[in-house]
């Protein structure tokens, strides 16, 4: 299977998992709980977040669908994206890289 097979793979069954590997559904949550607490603890402030593509594919996913492997696959690697969020509800995302 290919990388981008397998990538394709947890995008289309979130709940499945590689050998010590985390789901999609499972890594979401995690990285959701500590976006919504920075969120709070810092309301009102710009807040600069880095992470790697899959784990801002996920966190951007979780609060719009649109945002799949077809956008994970979009993405330039590296590259930079802004959300803004008002009362924990994304408003806004603008792609910041331009390559």
């Amino acid at each position: 299977m290919s990388f981008k097979d397998a990538k394709l793979k947890v995008y289309t069954d979130t709940n499945h998992s590689f050998p010590e590997g985390e789901s999609s559904a499972s890594a979401q949550l995690r990285v959701v709980r500590v976006i919504e607490r920075i969120l709070n603890e810092h309301e009102g402030k710009r807040i600069v977040i880095g992470t790697h593509g899959d784990i801002m594919t996920l966190i951007i996913n979780y609060y719009d669908k649109q945002y799949d492997y077809e956008f994970w696959q979009s993405t330039s690697m590296p590259d930079i994206y802004s959300l803004e969020f008002i009362d924990m509800k994304l408003e806004d995302i603008r792609r910041l890289w331009q390559r």
